[in-house]
């Protein structure tokens, strides 16, 4: 049995990076990610079932790196540095808020 949901806890188990298996065209399976406060339940970057994730890090106990891809255009690699607790991410040598993620990504707005 496919577990579709995962949790995994990160800096010190404050932060807990959720993933979701999504089915996007048969047999093309997308590993979507958000991340939350475990404390109090905030979601600093929600769940986008189009972003897969390829990679995540830890840097120190205050930094997680992420590489992913975006379909239905997969080629393309992305890689952040998030700072969960400033609710902030570096991309491309700039530095964003966490409300912006996807925006900033895709340069559309979040549904």
């Amino acid at each position: 049995m496919i577990e579709y949901r995962q949790e995994k806890m990160f800096c010190k188990g404050k932060f807990k990076l959720i993933t979701e298996l999504n089915e996007f065209r048969m047999a093309l399976w997308i590993n979507g990610f958000g991340l939350e406060n475990t404390l109090t339940g905030e979601e600093i970057i929600p769940v986008i079932s189009s972003f897969n994730l390829d990679d995540i890090k830890e840097v120190n106990e205050e930094v997680l790196k992420i590489k992913f891809r975006i379909y239905p255009n997969g080629l393309q690699h992305y890689a952040v540095e998030i700072n969960p607790f400033l609710k902030s991410f570096v991309y491309e040598d700039k530095i964003y808020s966490t409300d912006n993620f996807f925006k900033t990504i895709t340069g559309q707005e979040w549904k």
